[in-house]
């Protein structure tokens, strides 16, 4: 039986990946394939070439606000599509990926990111139409073999607006967001796991979501039923409590505790699923 593991983004929320990473290896759980998102993309790509937890852990006690980027130069070149700052986080983690590519992973790897096709125009999101603009400026992108681990993985979690687009050879990626945050359904495609395991570190709006703009509010929905639609193509999803807002990074601890605690309350439907179920896979994609 092929396992799957999909780990989710969500900024610092999705440093709770690594408690449940935790979790799973100490119950001997071991999987086939790995694929990520954002910063489930970096928790799931130094797993995947063998980092131990405990590092991927203290590497990600180094990251802060004031660590994780710069202002860009100019900030918001091409508009609101530049982003406001420029990603340093190459420099917390290129000690330990090193010159990595993807190909060199021991747990083959799934990296998904938003390939810009052409400038996003983000001042559209208060006009209708907004959510077919994204679609048609962005597009889902896997990372092939031979790509820089490093690029992959910054790519993947270059939240838009937020920070300026990555680019890689001739092309810019950024952050999916909601549209790819739990790449389940492209790790089907790719390796075909019979059981996928999955996390769901991802925000929801609220009270939020209904104070804002028709337009605005489409992009979210729209957003969160690819999220559903992962989800479903899971069969397990473990989803943390966040006990601090998605950029404090300063609670990163508090973060993974979570993570490892919600993780440990499925213990006994993961073991059910990873040691004992032999089912036919479902369709799911």
């Amino acid at each position: 039986m092929k396992r799957g593991l999909v780990l989710s983004g969500g900024a610092a929320w999705g440093l709770a990946n690594i408690g449940v990473l935790r979790t799973l290896e100490r119950e001997g759980f071991s999987f086939d394939c790995i694929a990520g998102s954002s910063m489930g993309a970096i928790v799931a790509g130094a797993f995947a070439l063998g980092i131990s937890v405990d590092l991927i852990e203290d590497t990600a006690a180094r990251i802060s606000l004031l660590n994780v980027a710069s202002i860009a130069h100019p900030p918001f070149k091409q508009g609101f599509h530049g982003g406001l700052l420029r990603q340093k986080l190459e420099t917390i983690l290129s000690p330990v990926i090193g010159h990595a590519r993807i190909v060199d992973a021991k747990i083959p790897f799934v990296c998904v990111a938003g390939k810009v096709m052409r400038p996003l125009s983000w001042e559209k999101i208060v006009f209708p139409g907004f959510a077919d603009h994204f679609a048609e400026c962005i597009i889902p992108y896997v990372f092939p073999p031979e790509t820089r681990m490093i690029d992959a993985l910054l790519a993947s979690s270059a939240i838009p607006i937020v920070f300026a687009p990555v680019k890689i050879g001739s092309d810019e990626f950024v952050d999916l967001v909601h549209f790819g945050a739990i790449p389940a359904r492209q790790l089907h495609a790719l390796h075909s796991p019979d059981v996928v395991i999955g996390t769901d570190t991802n925000p929801r709006y609220g009270i939020l979501r209904r104070l804002l703009p028709a337009p605005w509010r489409e992009f979210i929905d729209r957003g969160h039923a690819e999220i559903e639609a992962d989800k479903e193509a899971c069969d397990l999803v473990i989803e943390p409590w966040m006990p601090a807002p998605m950029f404090r990074f300063d609670k990163a601890n508090d973060f993974i505790i979570s993570g490892q605690m919600a993780a440990e309350k499925r213990l006994p439907e993961l073991r059910l699923i990873l040691k004992t179920c032999h089912q036919m896979p479902r369709d799911r994609v």
